[in-house]
């Protein structure tokens, strides 16, 4: 099938090799997009090269200086991006003891800092331009606080509260940013290469709920409910404006995912009027 001809916006997507980075490639590109799809390995994005994307490498996890350089690099294809989408990271799972310093570590580079060092970079652009919008790639974990996957999840919610504070801070440059939170996907994410278990196992941690959980969704890879095809149209169309209205601070992406974050919001609101009596009270006589 012949794509059509790519004269629309222009979209920047980091981690392209495998799960949305690639879909959200191949549908943006199929809508017509002038598509920039990055991964650490470019031999991985030979066949979105093929579809015509353009295919630059990206560590986002490099030095700040190196980042700066690429979004120079990435800026120049077409004069200007419209659309950056920070998808770029993994799932660090297993009980938040069994996961070492270094692991933690390496887990906030790629899924917190490398996306703020490089939403930082392109910053000077967008305002230079009073235009822009940052979609960042966050799951549901960063509401849900998942048992066994508790640096993943902590490592989402810090996604979730930049982009909330980009939304407000950047408003008066017409820059928007919102946080997409996804629930389960048939995507590539349950690969050794995407998710990966604390090498500091212990052996009291075996058979409670952060091990059946690390455990059980590494047997449903494969089986998940959702499509990442469609996924990909309803992130394209929501964020290109199609439902008529701003861009809210999240939006939840998937059944499971709206009805799982709604019951954990209905229950925040409840647990904070139950218990308003201890939060209030305390303002100077």
């Amino acid at each position: 099938m012949t794509s059509a001809p790519r004269s629309g916006p222009v979209i920047l997507i980091t981690g392209c090799s495998t799960g949305f980075g690639r879909e959200l490639s191949f549908v943006a590109l199929d809508r017509g997009f002038r598509v920039i799809s990055t991964a650490r390995r470019v031999e991985a994005l030979a066949a979105l090269k093929e579809k015509g994307a353009d295919i630059l490498q990206l560590d986002v996890t490099a030095p700040l200086s190196k980042i700066s350089a690429f979004v120079a690099e990435a800026w120049k294809i077409h004069g200007h991006v419209d659309f950056l989408v920070n998808n770029a990271g993994y799932l660090q799972g297993g009980a938040i003891e069994e996961n070492t310093p270094e692991e933690v570590l390496l887990q906030f580079n790629t899924n917190v800092f490398g996306l703020l060092n490089t939403t930082n970079a392109f910053l000077p652009y967008f305002r230079a331009r009073r235009a822009g919008t940052i979609v960042n790639i966050s799951s549901q974990g960063g509401s849900l606080n998942l048992t066994g996957a508790g640096i993943y999840c902590a490592s989402k919610a810090a996604v979730d509260s930049l982009s909330d504070t980009w939304a407000k801070e950047l408003a008066d440059f017409n820059i928007k940013c919102i946080s997409i939170q996804p629930g389960m996907f048939r995507t590539a994410v349950s690969d050794a290469t995407n998710i990966r278990r604390g090498s500091n196992q212990i052996p009291e941690y075996k058979g409670t709920a952060s091990d059946k959980v690390f455990v059980d969704y590494s047997a449903r890879a494969g089986t998940e409910r959702g499509d990442p095809t469609k996924a990909a149209v309803k992130i394209l169309d929501f964020v290109t404006g199609a439902a008529g209205e701003d861009l809210p601070l999240r939006l939840p992406l998937g059944e499971d995912a709206f009805l799982d974050l709604k019951a954990f919001h209905v229950q925040r609101l409840a647990d904070m009027e139950r218990f308003k009596a201890w939060s209030v009270g305390t303002d100077f006589d």
